[in-house]
Order: structure tokens, then C-alpha cells, then sequence
């Protein structure tokens, strides 16, 4: 290894709560060398991102760094003022964020966001930073730059919004680039797009790249050096060869099982690792991973283990590390083709979209009228045609852009069809007046894109989960034990049911999301990714989830997702946009 351009040394980080200081990292230490690209692993809630955040200073209020240092180019970052902090972000480094609802502004256009991030070039010409800024969004792959840099955050899909924000985060030439899940909304083309292009970018202006992921192939195709993760503690680091070929921790073994695109057979329950993580509040003595291993010895639950360096500078943190013989064993269990749910018989299909078109407004009318623009509109759905039978799972698979989520919209009259027909167990639904539509909601039910973003920041999990029973007037029940009853249908701790959606890591937000869908037990639910932004792991529970309320409650799901390796193992049919 060169010598480290970013050096995290011992790195610990606590956030106070309520209940009492959360260990959040527990001395974090990896070096990023120069000009390389290194990838950080390991399930939600591991400390992935609160790494990135502690190198930038933007930890939360109430977050408390406890020992460690974090050199850039030979500065501690944790020893700079606000000032200094300042003058480095977007300058020396820039980051791309996990979720660009949250990091990019709705009030402002790209155009003028895109501005603002190159103030510092005063030797520009506000028209040559626009010309940048155009060829960047060009680079990133969004169509006709020129004309959607004028456009705002609400005109772009989730995928497209992505884009936009690496185009930002790129924008400056940062000396170093955090990444915090990069392609999570892209389609498999558009990742690998955007793989190359962070590549190529890093050659050629010499940036260090450190990329947060919870997609193995990414990190595999991308990275030169892998950083494990599991529950604030650095596992196993090294090559990325030596990672995906020859992991030495058990942790590690077990998470690259939990790959659906190594699965070859057809199955609806996915690998997982089994258990939960530990409770940060009072981490366990020993091996941290100890309680969830296939592998544990006595010393590993009362003796932390102490990393191991091999001469390929692979380094592990176990006290049997795994070999060739062994690896078998750490595995978790394998799915099979058995029990694979079919659909339910039926003469009449749950759901029939035929010839369904959604239009969108580009410009008003009386600019319209002024420019002569005889159609202001643009398509964003076309004649498209679904079927969903009862009992099944429809895959919608599209490059971002392609109108999936639109399509969702006008089914479940959130988005305004112009024609067309959507109907429901036989009866025409289609924008009709939503004082109709309302009771039809308690069969159709929505999992969204965003599964924080859609949550009231003001609402604990309780509150959320219960709120639909409040929203249609289901009366005579006990909304706390209804709220116990959901946590326990979703496997989600009922201890969170006093948390906020801030504090939920994505796999528990998504599973918050489950409990509000499933609440009025629908015939329907329309899941809009529900594995982004998740790691293996995390994404086959969720599905396993899903797929065992299908087949106890007899649900149908027209899942959206850019996941093809997902879509292959849950789907019974596909439908492509």
C-alpha cells in the first residue's frame, strides 16, 4: 500500500440517548491509500456511514467523538474548527449522499445548486460554470442536460435524482470523494455507468474514493481495498481480491452467502445471517459477533480478538480465522426450491391496468402560449398494461426514468392518469374523487421508495404503525397492542416502538414501512423498491418477510425495483418498462 492519504486511527464515536450513551465505533482504524478507491461492507446499523460523517464533522448533535483521529493529507479533521471544516468540504472532499430527497433543495433548481457548490471558482464566468455544470449532468448520464439543469428535485425520478448528485458531488474535483451508497436508485446499467465513471474520474484527477455499499457486486467491480463492518468494530480489511476470494472471517464469509446473484435456483426464501445485532448500548465482552457465529469458540465470548495481518496486508480480527475447509461451515443455511408459493387460482385478476397514460405539464400555459409550444406536456407512462393476478408477485423492472413509479402512483391515485383504465376486483377506480377512493385504500397499501423520508419525523414507530387504524376510523381495538402485534409480525423489537424515524437504521425503517402497509391487512401492496439502500443480509429478511405474509394472508405485490437478482428469485412473472 502507498502511503495513506485518509488515516483513521482508534476512531470511537458514542451518541447520547435517553436510555443511555450508544457505542456507536469502537476503534475504527483502516488507512485509504492514495489514488486508490476503497469500499466500506457490513449489514445496516454496522457504523458505515457514521464513519463518513465523523470525517466531515457532521455528526449530530448528539454525538460525542470519545478517542481517535482522522488524518486527511496530514491533518486531523477532528482537531479543525468550523472554519477550516468549511474551506475542506466540497472543496478538498465531497460526498455523495445515501438519500438525495434529503441533500438536495426542493426550492432551488440544479442549475442554481450547482452554482452555489463552484462559488470558490471566481475566476469563472457564471456561463462558464454553467457549462460545467451541464457537462457533468451530462457525464452522469441524465438525458438533455442543458434543458433539465433548469428543472427542481421533484422533476426527476429517485434514480435521476441520484445522478444529479454525484454530477454535484464531482462537480468541485475533489482531492477526496465520500460516497455513502452511490447507485442505491440506479438501474444495472446506470450503476455501471456510474462505477466507470467514479473510476475514471478518480484516475484522472488523481481523487481518493472511499464508497459506502451495501452491493457486493459494486464493491467487487470498483474497489481496490475492502473495509468490513459489523456493529462498530472493523472486522477484516484487505485487497478486494483477497476479500471475495478468500475471506477469513466468518462474518464475512456468511455475508457474501447472502448474495441473491450467487443463488442459481429458483427460491422465495433467501440466506440470512441469523440474529440480530447486539445492543450498542451494552456490547457484549469478546467477539462481537460472537452470538450470531456457527463457528464460536468459549474464548470468543469472554476475549476480544486481536487483528491478524497476513503478508497480502489482509488483515482479521478472529481467533479462528476461516480457511478453504472451513468456509463451508460459516455459511448460512442455504435456500431451496421447495415451497416456492404459486399464485392462487382465480377466474378474475386482483388488479388490470390496460392502456394506462400519465402526462406531465412541462411549462405553463401562457409561456406555452408565448413560445408557441402547441404540446407542453411529457409522457410519463404510455399505453402501458399490467395484470395482477391474486396471490402473486408482478415484477416491474425499468431503467430509472422508465415510469415505474408513476405507474404505482396512478394505480393507488396518487398521480393523475389522462387515460386509460385502472380497475380493481373488477370495479373502474381510475382518478376517481378521493372521498371513493378512501375506503378502497384499506386494500391497497403503498411501500415507498424512501422509507425514512416517508415516515413523520414528529411520529414515534408506535404512533406510524397505529395511524391507519386512526386514518379510516377502525374502532374498538387496542392500538398498543395492536402496535406490539405489528412489531411482532415484522420482527421489529417492540422496544422500538418509542424510537423516531431518525433514529432507525434503513433495514428497521423498511420494516416500520411492512407494519404501516400490512396494518388494515390489504389484498394489495405496492412495493416501491423495498430492498433499497439495504445490505444482504438485511434485504433477504425483508423479502422473506414479504414472502411469508403472501402466502399466510394470500397477499399480491407489484414490486418496483432496479434489483434483477431480487426480482429473478421473487417474481412469478415480469413486466418491463
Amino acid at each position: 500500500m502507498s502511503a495513506p492519504h485518509l488515516d483513521i486511527r482508534g476512531l470511537s464515536v458514542n451518541f447520547s440517548t435517553p436510555h443511555g450513551p450508544i457505542h456507536a465505533l469502537r476503534d475504527v482504524s483502516f488507512a485509504v491509500p492514495k489514488n486508490s478507491v476503497v469500499g466500506i461492507v457490513g449489514e445496516s446499523g454496522s457504523g458505515k456511514s457514521t464513519v463518513l460523517w465523523s470525517i466531515l464533522g457532521l455528526l449530530s448533535a448528539n454525538a460525542s467523538i470519545t478517542d481517535g483521529e482522522v488524518l486527511f493529507e496530514g491533518r486531523d479533521m477532528l482537531r479543525q474548527d468550523a472554519t477550516a471544516l468549511r474551506a475542506a468540504r466540497g472543496q478538498d472532499m465531497s460526498v455523495v449522499f445515501q438519500n438525495p430527497m434529503a441533500s438536495q433543495i426542493p426550492v432551488l433548481t440544479y442549475g442554481r445548486q450547482m452554482l452555489d457548490i463552484l462559488y470558490r471558482k471566481r475566476d469563472l464566468s457564471a456561463a462558464d460554470k454553467r457549462a460545467l455544470a451541464v457537462d457533468m449532468m451530462d457525464r452522469v448520464g441524465i438525458p438533455d442536460p442543458a434543458t433539465r439543469i433548469d428543472q427542481y428535485r421533484h422533476h426527476f425520478s429517485g434514480g435521476m435524482r441520484q445522478r444529479a448528485g454525484i454530477a454535484m458531488a464531482l462537480l468541485p474535483r475533489p482531492r477526496l470523494l465520500l460516497a455513502d451508497e452511490p447507485t442505491t436508485a440506479l438501474d444495472v446499467t446506470m450503476e455501471a455507468q456510474v462505477i466507470h465513471l467514479m473510476r475514471d474520474l478518480a484516475a484522472e484527477l488523481e481523487t481518493t474514493v472511499l464508497v459506502v455499499s451495501h452491493n457486493l457486486g459494486l464493491i467487487a467491480e470498483m474497489c481496490d481495498h475492502v473495509v468490513v463492518m459489523y456493529a462498530g468494530e472493523v472486522l477484516e480489511t484487505g485487497p478486494v481480491h483477497e476479500i471475495f476470494h478468500n475471506a477469513r472471517h466468518p462474518y464475512t464469509r456468511a455475508l457474501l452467502e447472502c448474495d441473491p446473484a450467487r443463488i442459481l435456483q429458483k427460491t422465495r426464501h433467501l440466506p440470512v445471517i441469523k440474529g440480530n445485532l447486539p445492543d450498542l448500548g451494552m456490547p457484549p465482552q469478546g467477539c462481537i459477533f460472537a452470538p450470531r457465529c456457527t463457528q464460536v469458540l468459549a474464548r470468543c465470548t469472554t476475549d476480544a480478538p486481536l487483528p491478524q495481518t497476513s503478508k497480502l496486508e489482509h488483515s482479521v480480527r478472529c481467533h479462528a480465522p476461516c480457511d478453504a475447509q472451513t468456509a463451508r461451515a460459516v455459511t448460512p443455511d442455504q435456500p431451496t426450491s421447495a415451497g416456492v408459493p404459486q399464485p392462487m387460482p382465480d377466474t378474475q385478476p386482483l388488479l388490470e391496468v390496460p392502456m394506462l397514460n400519465v402526462r406531465f405539464r412541462t411549462v405553463g400555459p401562457i409561456r406555452a402560449a408565448l413560445n408557441r409550444i402547441a404540446d407542453p406536456y411529457v409522457d410519463g407512462v404510455l399505453d402501458a398494461g399490467l395484470v395482477v393476478n391474486r396471490g402473486e408477485t408482478l415484477g416491474l423492472v425499468g431503467e430509472s426514468g422508465s415510469g415505474k413509479t408513476t405507474l404505482g402512483r396512478a394505480i393507488l391515485n396518487l398521480t393523475y392518469s389522462n387515460a386509460g383504465s385502472v380497475r380493481f376486483e373488477g370495479r373502474e377506480i381510475r382518478n376517481l374523487r378521493e372521498r371513493d377512493f378512501k375506503p378502497l385504500r384499506r386494500d391497497m397499501a403503498m411501500m415507498f421508495q424512501d422509507a425514512i423520508g416517508s415516515l413523520s419525523r414528529r411520529k414515534s414507530v408506535r404512533s406510524l404503525i397505529t395511524e391507519p387504524f386512526i386514518i379510516h376510523g377502525v374502532s374498538g381495538l387496542d392500538l398498543n397492542a395492536e402496535a406490539g402485534r405489528l412489531a411482532d409480525l415484522v420482527q421489529l423489537p417492540r422496544s422500538f416502538l418509542s424510537r423516531y424515524p431518525h433514529e432507525l437504521s434503513g433495514g428497521q425503517a423498511r420494516r416500520v414501512g411492512v407494519a404501516r402497509a400490512l396494518a388494515l391487512n390489504p389484498k394489495l401492496i405496492i412495493a416501491d423498491e423495498p430492498t433499497a439502500g439495504l445490505d444482504v443480509s438485511v434485504q433477504g429478511e425483508i423479502l422473506n418477510l414479504m414472502a411469508d405474509l403472501q402466502s399466510e394472508k394470500g397477499l399480491s405485490y407489484l414490486l418496483i425495483t432496479h434489483n434483477l437478482a431480487v426480482v429473478r428469485q421473487v417474481s412469478d412473472r415480469l413486466a418491463i418498462m
